[in-house]
């Protein structure tokens, strides 16, 4: 194989043998290595003596490629080729952009899918945790005979009177308590009370004074003896301070409710009023609790 450095310059033949020194210096020191863990075998020979003639053949490769850039029939090849890269490298700089663009939407589709699953883990809890005190969605009938139709527009043209009587005698109710409301109550004055207590009562506050004020609103000759009675203890119980006004008292929750009037129910009323639902009207040994 070095006798055809006779073909090559002086200077390409020392290149040549230089990186045949290397070469074998690199393989001596491998040799050694080899040596300190186990013998040499032919194979390892083998491997050695194919990779330096691999070695040569490059190099000799090297220099023909070198001296055809002298040869001007094949520089219209070379330029050509040269095109060629160019347009080969702008289309891997196309492709390189394209995969950064497809990096960054694939991170914002990454953030996407986080904040659409921690919506659906959101929704999820809503779904599992709803407040017992909303109000249900009533289910209207979608199908309803003609007959039926004809009986309600003569049912109603027949009665617009006690359509407006109960348009009139509409009756407020307390509004139940947020949950933001209830996180903003100081620790002492809530206790170990819950969200979920203290809504149960106000819905227990809004029955006793819709029963209330539906004897209140009701005519003097359709009501009993009990009532009667039960109309004018109401009525004793009004002031000018609650005049307009809806309110109840303690007997009210007693007749109306099966709630006990205990300590913690004081204290959900102490709640209630400082998230501003009711205040109280004092008077003749008696404490009126007004819906705000």
């Amino acid at each position: 194989e070095f006798q055809t450095g006779r073909a090559v310059n002086g200077r390409a033949f020392k290149i040549i043998v230089y990186e045949v020194i290397v070469f074998l210096f690199e393989g001596k020191n491998h040799w050694r290595a080899i040596n300190t863990r186990t013998e040499m075998t032919s194979v390892d020979l083998q491997d050695v003596s194919t990779q330096l003639n691999n070695k040569i053949t490059s190099i000799k490769r090297s220099m023909q490629l070198k001296n055809m850039c002298n040869d001007p029939s094949l520089t219209n090849v070379l330029q050509k080729i040269g095109l060629e890269l160019s347009s080969i490298r702008d289309v891997l700089d196309i492709f390189q952009m394209q995969i950064q663009q497809q990096k960054t939407e694939l991170r914002s589709l990454q953030e996407l899918k986080n904040a659409v699953q921690r919506n659906s883990e959101i929704a999820h809890h809503l779904l599992e945790n709803i407040p017992a005190h909303l109000p249900k969605k009533v289910v209207e009938a979608s199908t309803v005979d003609a007959k039926d139709v004809k009986v309600q527009k003569v049912t109603a043209n027949s009665e617009p009177e006690k359509n407006s009587a109960k348009n009139k005698h509409f009756i407020r109710e307390m509004e139940y308590l947020l949950m933001e409301e209830f996180n903003q109550v100081p620790g002492y004055m809530k206790g170990r009370m819950t969200y979920d207590q203290i809504n149960a009562v106000v819905k227990e506050i809004n029955a006793t004074v819709k029963a209330k004020y539906k004897i209140l609103n009701q005519p003097m000759k359709s009501m009993s003896n009990t009532t009667r009675n039960q109309y004018h203890a109401f009525k004793e119980q009004e002031t000018k301070e609650t005049k307009g006004q809806y309110f109840f008292v303690e007997a009210d929750i007693k007749d109306f409710t099966r709630l006990k009037v205990d300590k913690k129910f004081h204290v959900i009323l102490n709640i209630l009023r400082h998230c501003h639902r009711l205040r109280e009207v004092r008077g003749n040994n008696l404490v009126r609790y007004v819906l705000l």
